[in-house]
């Protein structure tokens, strides 16, 4: 009984920890230069909401949260991870299409594993087929794993093959 009321003594609030995050967020958004340390510890701060208080409405937006950052840090192992518990936990959360999508993002644009990529698009896309994020997934697909320079290419073959359409 002591061990477990000191545990839970020591162990912070939720308000206190959403205050922390709070000030977290703050700092990351107003510091001129991205500290890595911050990200990191902001990233630990929104799993350890979630963790702590699973049944709490942030505790989804927190991890949502979480993964972006992992994205935009290129922690894509640690974003997918993420995304795949929000998926699993949270399969009302209002963010599942997205959570889809942006695992297949992650895999294609931070951990460049094509085939993965490609699968999870293709299960976005059955789930969710009028989703805003449908066209973006189908050109993700059409374009995977090609070259810029192929892309360009591409354009440039649609472009001429519509302008000699016009001109018939």
């Amino acid at each position: 009984v002591i061990i477990t009321l000191s545990f839970f003594s020591c162990s912070p609030s939720r308000d206190k920890m959403l205050g922390k995050i709070a000030q977290m967020e703050t700092d990351l958004k107003t510091t001129q230069k991205v500290d890595s340390t911050a990200v990191i510890e902001l990233l630990g701060a929104y799993q350890n909401f979630a963790s702590r208080y699973a049944d709490d409405s942030l505790a989804p937006e927190y991890l949502y949260k979480a993964a972006g950052l992992a994205v935009g840090f290129n922690r894509g192992v640690q974003a997918v991870e993420i995304y795949e518990s929000i998926i699993i936990t949270y399969p009302n959360f209002k963010k599942i299409p997205e959570c889809f999508f942006m695992e297949a993002f992650t895999y294609e644009n931070t951990i460049g594993n094509f085939g993965k990529a490609s699968e999870y698009y293709n299960k976005f896309l059955a789930k969710y087929p009028d989703h805003d994020l449908a066209d973006d997934a189908v050109s993700a697909l059409k374009y995977l794993g090609k070259s810029p320079e192929e892309m360009v290419r591409e354009f440039e073959l649609m472009n001429a093959d519509s302008l000699g359409n016009t001109a018939k």
